[in-house]
């Protein structure tokens, strides 16, 4: 079995395991199914029962009460009983199968003392053959009742869904046949077209047969013409609206209808399912190029962050250096003053004291810089220590000058007052 028709079985399990059944004649012949061939059995024993109705959980059959069945499950309600099915396939061999029960109910049937009917209920789910026909059966009842005006256009893919060969078809009014082009078709009706005046046409009491091909059977469909008016740009044709008798529609036609409406629900479901389909894809897809986008950006963003940082990062480098460059100067101009300070001190006929006094004056006179002064092209920095050797040797140099003058005074002063001398 298809993966189809198990999720249809399982759906009419589902959907209806409580509705029931019942077995009139015409259902019968609907559902194939051979009512001389069904059997209660139990403790060894099968006797023949007429069935009443059915669900897929509950059976109702219709036992004598001086049958060998009646006397076993009087005997004890809780015995194990099995109910036989058949129903006849459509190359006409029989199928049969047994649902296992239980007894739950016996009472007489219709105050009758010589039947009695057996209320049997399924200790688990019946065949998936039961399943289908009882579940497709109750399935085209209730879309019968729910989309009974439901419309079906005749053309040429609803034909062959439909099983119908052609358009053309008979119709009887005032059991006159009439050849009518079908326009749509439903459960409770059907539009024709034929040759004819509308006034003459409405309210007439009216027979619409078809012929489907699937099943090589002509059903005939008895109502009234509750509409007629004229074709557009007609005089001679009429469109006319019939409406079927409900309680004579043949269930074959019914089939027919609800296997073409369940189909094309399929379908409508199923290009819904995949417009769903493509739209959920669409959307991931464009999610996934939106995600993309975002992180394209950010990575532009964190990049520029990046590149504004470096920028940064190198300039500060570059400050640093050229301050450390500056720095760097510094220190070797400073040695130059005092390696100048060193060798451009002048030479004085003072005491090695005063040399060495002079010589650490030179040297604390690199410490720090107060003045600019320019020897051979170069700046030097002349320190507060040298300005203070230089202040000492003027004052010594003045000192020795005025020793020196001294001395010549007094040696004048000898000689005038001495001119022997």
């Amino acid at each position: 079995m298809g993966i189809e028709n198990t999720t249809k079985i399982s759906r009419y399990y589902d959907y209806f395991r409580d509705k029931e059944v019942v077995f009139t004649k015409a259902n019968l012949i609907f559902l194939r199914m051979d009512p001389r061939q069904i059997y209660l059995k139990c403790n060894g024993g099968q006797w023949p029962c007429i069935i009443n109705s059915t669900s897929l959980q509950v059976a109702k059959v219709i036992v004598g009460t001086s049958s060998g069945a009646y006397v076993e499950i009087n005997k004890k309600k809780e015995t194990p009983v099995s109910l036989r099915f058949c129903f006849i396939d459509e190359d006409g061999s029989p199928i049969f199968f047994f649902v296992n029960c239980t007894v739950t109910e016996i009472k007489p049937y219709q105050g009758s003392n010589e039947l009695a009917i057996v209320t049997l209920t399924f200790t688990q789910r019946p065949p998936d053959d039961l399943i289908a026909r009882i579940g497709e059966f109750v399935e085209v009842n209730e879309n019968f009742n729910i989309r009974k005006e439901e419309r079906i256009a005749i053309n040429k893919n609803s034909m062959r869904e439909l099983g119908i060969l052609k358009e053309e078809s008979v119709i009887f009014i005032a059991n006159v046949p009439r050849r009518c082009i079908l326009k749509d078709v439903s459960f409770g009706g059907a539009r024709v077209m034929l040759l004819g005046i509308p006034k003459f046409l409405q309210d007439k009491i009216v027979q619409l047969r078809l012929l489907f091909s699937d099943t090589n059977e002509q059903v005939a469909l008895n109502g009234s013409i509750v509409n007629a008016v004229f074709m557009e740009g007609r005089k001679d044709i009429s469109i006319v609206n019939i409406q079927f008798n409900p309680n004579e529609i043949p269930m074959s036609y019914k089939f027919h209808i609800n296997r073409y409406i369940t189909s094309y629900q399929k379908k409508i479901i199923e290009n819904q399912m995949k417009n769903a389909e493509a739209a959920a894809k669409a959307a991931e897809e464009e999610a996934k190029k939106a995600e993309e986008a975002k992180a394209a950006r950010e990575k532009k963003i964190a990049e520029s962050m990046a590149a504004e940082k470096e920028g940064e990062k190198n300039a500060a480098l570059a400050k640093a250096a050229a301050n450390a460059g500056e720095s760097a100067e510094k220190p070797e101009e400073g040695t130059t003053s005092n390696e100048n300070a060193e060798n451009n001190a002048p030479a004085t006929e003072a005491s090695e004291a005063s040399d060495s006094g002079e010589k650490k004056s030179e040297k604390k006179a690199s410490e720090g810089s107060d003045e600019v002064i320019d020897t051979e092209g170069h700046e030097f920095i002349k320190s507060a220590a040298e300005e203070k050797a230089e202040t000492l040797k003027s004052k010594l140099d003045n000192q020795l000058e005025s020793t020196i003058a001294n001395a010549t005074d007094i040696s004048s002063t000898a000689e005038n007052s001495n001119p022997n001398l």
